[in-house]
């Protein structure tokens, strides 16, 4: 990876906040000297303002000339021996030798030019070194990048994900999908591929503004999209309507092809009841009355009211059922309040409701398919048992296993509490503690205590795991009607499959399959990711010279970069001033360009003074020696060197440098003209705003320029 360590040009800033922008120049002009009568200059003195030019996308084939001024601050004439682009720079910048001064006079200043042609494929860089006779900084460089050349349609959308949020099951939601073209040509939309899980399918396509079924949108509305081209600038809009049909978190990719040739297609992720679905939790439902073993004569009506309430949903969306046993005797959908009343006419009610001590449950089921419970017993025309001590209308003639607790008699509804609550024998089961799909998991995250019988009531139980915990999915309903267990196949330790689901409940979905980004690039299988497992390798990537085919084009190292190359240092040990008096401080930073994410620092200094510790990273700060008679004798008038070594992981080094002059009194007042450059930003246009208007715009656009080279941050603009 290209590694960039950056902090603004201070220098240039600070000269820049204290001359103020000029008029824009056409061409060269002097500059006024801005000296005071405590000024002394006497030596050439370089000074390039603009460091860096970046410029913006362009289309294949445009040529630009970028003008770059070369002042000669001193009072002497400032000889240049040599100025050029260095060997790493790419072939598409040129220095336009024509341009190049051999003498800058006295308070003057040349424009050089370096021509540039865009090019499709990728950013390109160019670094110009100036070689001179200034006899304090010898080299100065400038840095060139340019952005990936455009040309012909260029295809974008207005998101990667879709996503609904949650939703009642049964209840449509439309979203709309922009597809842009940003290109100079005009662009065609190809295919479009909604792919979903068969068993999940809750996303559609739909005709704009048409009910869904007045809308055959393969027939309709597809081969209009396909037949008329999307011109420069415009769009087209895609509707896609969500209708789930439980509440399970589900999800759906989206591919669209178009002719923009750099990137073919695109993959939209469309979601649904995902966050609110992961947190659904069952109602609570309450028999409000009758109380615990009432006595009704057959030629009465029972009357049961039930209240029921759900944290995440509305009353409305709770079916209320009564059960006698496990015989369903009516249902119904509770009011605003929550409240469901059911009036059973006993000796004329069909179903009939028999004589004798009769169990009654309560069941409240919620959109995502959760159950909550309540019970009791009525007895219809029986006698309450003298001797049942807790009220539950069983003694332990009738079969009531604990006569102390009256949440435990027969067909009660057994909770998880360590208790066989129905008296059947099993405790706990089809709770969180029980394996009720029977695949060998329960959903409790440190206890399992039993399993089955199996769905079907013919299939054994395989038995439990040896870690049978933590099971996220451990329904024993067949909600899609493929006669397995919604939860059967769903437990840890379960294969991944590609179906939008959480097979393995690890909380991720798909993983390893041709639809997931297993290696965080940003790309799957689907999309054209030809090695989805190193993020080195994706459509569109950078090719290093590392044996792999990482672009994905099908061919290996072609036109690669060497990831062996040694560190470069990019215009010497920057300081954010030059004069320096004894006691203060000075802020040195330096820009490197390197493959290498490991780099190490070594700074050092040759004269007096320290770094503030620990200096390790690209940016340090640097003491000059105290104040005091002894160091002004030493220290005056001489120019300190803060050196800086650059190592790779592979021990490969730079070494760069930056002077200051300890001066009694800093006088410096200089102040070009710096003319703005035709056609682009530069000078004024860019860093008049002072030292902190450069600290953002120099660390935005390397951020920018090289973003396609790694997700990761690539920019240090503190000490590492």
């Amino acid at each position: 990876m290209l590694r960039f360590s950056l902090l603004p040009l201070c220098v240039a800033a600070m000269l820049l906040a204290l001359a103020g922008c000029e008029a824009e120049s056409e061409g060269p002009a002097s500059a006024p000297t801005g000296y005071d009568s405590g000024t002394s200059i006497e030596l050439q003195d370089i000074f390039v303002p603009e460091r860096l030019v970046e410029l913006p996308v362009m289309p294949a084939g445009t040529q630009r000339l970028n003008e770059i001024y070369v002042h000669n601050a001193g009072d002497r004439d400032l000889f240049i021996d040599e100025m050029s682009l260095n060997y790493q720079s790419d072939d598409n910048w040129v220095l336009i030798e024509s341009t190049v001064p051999e003498t800058i006079a006295p308070h003057q200043h040349a424009v050089v030019q370096v021509s540039y042609t865009a090019v499709e494929g990728g950013d390109t860089f160019a670094a110009l070194d100036i070689y001179s006779d200034d006899p304090d900084e010898a080299e100065k460089t400038v840095a060139f990048i340019g952005r990936q050349a455009t040309g012909g349609p260029v295809a974008g959308i207005d998101a990667n994900i879709l996503d609904w949020g949650f939703q009642f099951r049964g209840v449509e939601s439309r979203k709309i999908l922009g597809i842009r073209n940003d290109g100079d040509e005009d662009l065609r939309v190809t295919g479009i591929e909604l792919i979903q899980s068969e068993t999940q399918a809750a996303f559609q396509l739909a005709c704009p503004g048409e009910p869904l079924d007045q809308c055959d949108w393969g027939s309709q509305s597809l081969p209009a999209l396909l037949d008329a081209p999307i011109v420069p600038g415009s769009g087209a809009l895609l509707e896609l309507v969500f209708i789930p049909a439980n509440l399970q978190s589900v999800s759906a990719q989206l591919k669209i092809q178009t002719s923009d040739p750099v990137r073919p297609e695109f993959t939209v992720f469309l979601l649904g009841n995902g966050e609110s679905a992961l947190n659904c939790t069952p109602p609570t439902v309450q028999v409000v009355s009758p109380p615990e073993a009432t006595f009704y004569h057959q030629w009465q009506d029972l009357e049961v009211t039930v209240r029921v309430f759900d944290q995440e949903q509305p009353p409305g969306s709770i079916y209320v059922e009564l059960f006698l046993g496990t015989l369903l005797i009516e249902d119904e959908i509770p009011d605003e309040n929550g409240f469901a009343t059911f009036v059973l006419d006993i000796d004329d009610h069909t179903p009939s409701i028999p004589t004798g001590l009769q169990p009654f449950t309560v069941r409240g089921t919620d959109g995502c398919r959760l159950w909550g419970f309540d019970s009791f017993v009525a007895a219809i025309d029986f006698p309450l048992s003298a001797t049942d001590v807790d009220g539950d209308g069983f003694d332990s003639n009738q079969g009531d296993c604990d006569e102390n607790n009256a949440d435990i008699f027969p067909q009660a509804q057994e909770v998880f509490d360590g208790f066989d609550n129905d008296c059947d024998g099993s405790v706990d089961e089809g709770t969180e503690v029980w394996d009720d799909d029977c695949d060998g998991y329960c959903e409790h995250d440190t206890l399992c205590v039993g399993q089955g019988p199996s769905p079907d009531g013919v299939t054994e139980c395989l038995g439990l795991a040896d870690t049978p915990y933590l099971d996220c999915n451990d329904s024993p309903s067949d909600l899609n009607g493929d006669d397995v267990a919604d939860g059967a196949t769903i437990h840890p330790n379960a294969e991944e499959a590609l179906n939008f689901l959480d097979d393995d409940c690890d909380g991720t979905t798909d993983e390893g399959t041709t639809f997931f980004d297993d290696d965080g690039d940003g790309q799957t299988e689907a999309v054209g990711d030809c090695d989805d497992s190193t993020d080195q390798v994706f459509a569109g990537a950078i090719e290093w010279c590392d044996e792999l085919d990482n672009d994905c084009d099908g061919a290996v190292d072609n036109d690669c970069i060497d990831q062996t190359a040694p560190p470069r240092i990019i215009g010497g040990v920057i300081v954010d001033r030059f004069q320096v008096e004894l006691g203060s401080r000075v802020q040195a930073q330096v820009l490197v360009v390197s493959p290498d994410d490991n780099l190490t620092y070594t700074w050092e200094g040759d004269m007096g003074g320290w770094y503030d510790e620990p200096a390790t990273g690209s940016l340090v700060f640097w003491n000059a020696p105290e104040d005091s008679d002894e160091n002004r004798t030493l220290y005056y008038g001489e120019f300190p060197s803060l050196m800086v070594t650059v190592t790779d992981s592979l021990g490969q080094s730079a070494t760069a440098f930056g002077n200051v002059l300890i001066s009694q009194q800093v006088t410096t007042a200089y102040a070009p003209v710096l003319a703005t450059q035709k056609g682009g930003a530069g000078g004024c246009a860019v860093v008049g705003s002072g030292a902190a208007a450069g600290v953002g715009w120099l660390a935005l656009v390397l951020v920018g320029a090289f973003r396609r080279l790694r997700r990761a941050p690539l920019l240090s603009r503190r000490p590492s």
